[in-house]
């Protein structure tokens, strides 16, 4: 599998829009690696997970192609990680497509199935169609195998992390959560299987955090600790970081890169490729 960070920033991108913060500034100075949109990835330019405003951006900058991509996988229904709106784009007339036979699929929970439920009916469209998942319950999407776990995040959302195998390949996404809820712990420990790759959140970096939804340094060598505990990792398998906001600490690129790298961590950015 090959999996590509489309866009690797919490809700107000980096530099965040309307901000004048000093790390802002510095982003913008900088550019490159520290310039970071709204998260979203794809797997093998086949699978998508998440569907943000800057999806339109992604499809233009590394050539998505999303009139191809019929399965979409939706952490949750926060806006910057749901933005139904564009998906009215896919309807005839606004998109002239080759393939209409197969609608393009999104994967989500209770919160974001209204949504687009929702879209979807007001103007009667039938190439977008919304499937509900639960958590725990494994479902197929073409070559793909995927378990949504319960995330600690907005529970209004529908919150989920995922496990994504295909062909004896797993990763295991995780952003938009604070340590996983105790019934995934559970799920994981009994269903035990090295991970090729796992990406957590880690949205303030390195500065110190105290509620819930999210994660940073130290709690994910904490998470990551745990997950080789339990045997979802080994010394082979690559942990990412991802998901950042501009309020956090240390979250210029090359400055994080000097912490987390001392513990074994791989720092997301935008246009990142890595094959498992």
């Amino acid at each position: 599998m090959k999996i590509k960070y489309l866009g690797t920033a919490a809700a107000e991108g980096i530099p965040a829009i309307f901000c004048e913060c000093e790390t802002c500034q510095e982003a913008r100075r900088l550019g490159g690696r520290n310039i970071r949109t709204r998260s979203q990835a794809v797997i093998d330019n086949h699978l998508l997970i998440d569907f943000p405003a800057d999806t339109y951006m992604h499809f233009l900058r590394y050539d998505l192609p999303l009139a191809k991509i019929k399965h979409c996988v939706i952490t949750h229904s926060h806006a910057d990680h749901l933005y139904p709106e564009d998906l009215q784009m896919r309807k005839d007339g606004y998109s002239h497509l080759s393939d209409t036979e197969e609608p393009m699929h999104f994967y989500v929970g209770e919160s974001g199935f209204q949504h687009i439920k929702e879209i979807v009916a007001r103007i009667r469209m039938t190439e977008v169609e919304p499937v509900l998942i639960s958590p725990f319950h494994t479902f197929e999407a073409d070559d793909y195998r995927i378990t949504p776990l319960r995330a600690s995040h907005a529970q209004a959302t529908s919150p989920f992390v995922f496990l994504i195998e295909k062909e004896g390949k797993r990763i295991l996404y995780a952003n938009d959560t604070s340590d996983f809820p105790e019934d995934t712990w559970n799920y994981l420990q009994n269903n035990p299987g090295i991970c090729n790759l796992i990406s957590l959140d880690c949205t303030e970096a390195n500065r110190p955090i105290h509620y819930v939804g999210h994660m940073n340094l130290e709690r994910c060598i904490a998470m990551k600790e745990r997950l080789l505990k339990i045997g979802m990792a080994d010394e082979h398998t690559l942990f990412v970081l991802n998901h950042f906001s501009h309020n956090g600490e240390n979250v210029i690129y090359e400055e994080f890169c000097a912490l987390a790298e001392k513990h074994g961590f791989i720092v997301a950015y935008d246009g990142m490729n890595i094959e498992i």
